[in-house]
């Protein structure tokens, strides 16, 4: 058996074709002027042309193969003309060692299938073996050079990671390009599950984000409103408020309406102040007459008090009548009792005022934590619309570069980046569809995506 080294399938049938195309003059237009007389047979010119091109491209990956170094993960196969029990497939394993069938372990990291095969071959015809007959005897063969076959059976793969449809690896073939393995690895794609209808999946992402974009609008103006609310200010403050790409007619609605909403809130705050103030006022008017009233009865008490002393004395000395003194001592009684009662109105107006006055202070107090607590759930809710609305344009950037795929647009062009260990060094390099791969490449795929994420003006 020869010790060429195998075309790559398709190769045999590529020189097939060529040739039944030369022996029916389809190269050259076939009359005596394309032709040319050489050991009394006609040749076509144009054949011999497109027969040297097509030995020199059928050679090229044969020459790459023996130039090619094994590493790791390569496999070899090794058979013996006549010796179907020898063929075998052997992959150089991960000390770099092979082993081959009666030699043993070749060291093959490194080195090309030529050196192997010339070590196989300065070895192996040194060996005899007893083979057995088909009459059941044994019979001793000598295995020559020329019977030993050694060829690439399968080359490391190529890995494929990022924005393709099945990211993983892709069995190697000399010559094997970028785009060839893009295409073994199902194509480009940025989502991996498989979507009904990307167009109209793009359709809804867009109306979700326009509509968080309003939400965060809305978020943002509620939020200037507790603010101004809670530091007492006269109007919102919109300066400060970061812009929003919606609709100019839709952000002015949304402020329009909180500051109307400020608006009818500060006046009813007001009012209900007012409320508190006025009884706040009513109880002290309250509280000072009714103190007044109780001074002049607590001195018309002291005076009743006073003159039943002297009415007692003159009783005494028989100057005026008994009656008179138990007549006296009877209105002092209701004198005193009158002051008494419009003491316990005092105190009550006194509560009264003091409750007026807390009124006051606890409306203030009970806006300020309502506020609060609306601020703080207004800032949650703004949070999490922002998270959502990051998420949704995450969504539509991917659905976009699906939706490009299937039109065809500007979007979804790939950055290539290649990995290649060489030797020792490892390299990475921006590469495009076209370069030519080696065994163990790695390639990273990403793809650009020219997609805008603004709401529609409308």
């Amino acid at each position: 058996m020869s010790d060429r080294v195998l075309p790559e399938p398709g190769v045999e049938l590529e020189e097939a074709k060529m040739s039944m195309m030369v022996r029916s003059g389809r190269f050259g237009s076939g009359n005596a002027a394309s032709t040319r007389r050489r050991g009394g047979r006609f040749v076509p010119r144009a054949s011999a042309w497109a027969i040297l091109v097509l030995i020199g491209v059928s050679a090229a990956p044969l020459r790459a193969a023996e130039e090619y170094r094994l590493q790791s993960g390569d496999v070899l196969e090794f058979s013996v003309s006549g010796i179907p029990d020898l063929r075998q497939r052997l992959p150089v394993t991960i000390d770099g060692t092979v082993s081959i069938p009666l030699v043993g372990d070749i060291p093959a990291r490194g080195e090309t299938l030529a050196d192997i095969r010339a070590a196989i071959r300065e070895t192996l015809p040194k060996t005899s073996l007893n083979m057995r007959t088909a009459n059941g005897g044994e019979q001793q063969t000598v295995i020559g050079p020329n019977e030993i076959t050694l060829v690439i059976a399968d080359y490391r793969p190529v890995y494929i990671l990022g924005d393709v449809s099945k990211p993983g690896e892709v069995r190697y073939a000399p010559g094997l390009s970028v785009r060839q393995a893009v295409s073994l690895a199902g194509g480009y794609d940025l989502q991996r599950f498989r979507m009904e209808n990307p167009i109209l999946e793009s359709a809804d992402l867009r109306s979700e984000y326009e509509s968080l974009w309003v939400e965060l609008a809305q978020g943002l103006a509620t939020l200037a409103r507790l603010r101004a609310e809670l530091t007492g200010a006269a109007a919102l403050d919109q300066r400060k408020i970061e812009n929003t790409p919606i609709p100019a007619s839709v952000e002015h609605q949304i402020w329009q309406n909180e500051q109307d909403l400020f608006k009818v809130r500060g006046e009813n705050y007001k009012k209900e102040l007012a409320h508190l103030q006025k009884t706040e006022r009513l109880a002290g008017e309250r509280l000072t007459a009714i103190q007044d009233q109780y001074r002049r009865e607590s001195e018309a008490a002291k005076f009743d008090f006073d003159e039943i002393e002297r009415i007692n004395d003159l009783n005494k000395r028989g100057v005026v009548p008994l009656t008179r003194a138990v007549e006296t001592r009877r209105l002092s009684l209701t004198t005193a009792t009158r002051a008494l009662q419009i003491g316990v109105e005092v105190e009550k107006s006194k509560r009264d005022l003091l409750d007026a006055e807390r009124s006051i202070v606890r409306l203030g107090d009970q806006q300020r934590a309502d506020l609060t607590r609306e601020l703080q759930e207004a800032s949650v809710k703004l949070a999490q619309t922002r998270t959502k609305l990051s998420a949704t344009g995450e969504k539509l950037l991917y659905t976009g570069v699906v939706r490009s795929q299937l039109v065809r647009g500007s979007g979804g062009k790939p950055t290539i980046v290649l990995h290649r260990k060489d030797g020792a060094q490892a390299k990475v390099s921006q590469v495009d569809e076209n370069e030519a791969l080696q065994p163990g490449d790695t390639l990273e795929i990403a793809l650009k995506v020219e997609h805008s994420l603004t709401p529609s003006a409308n």
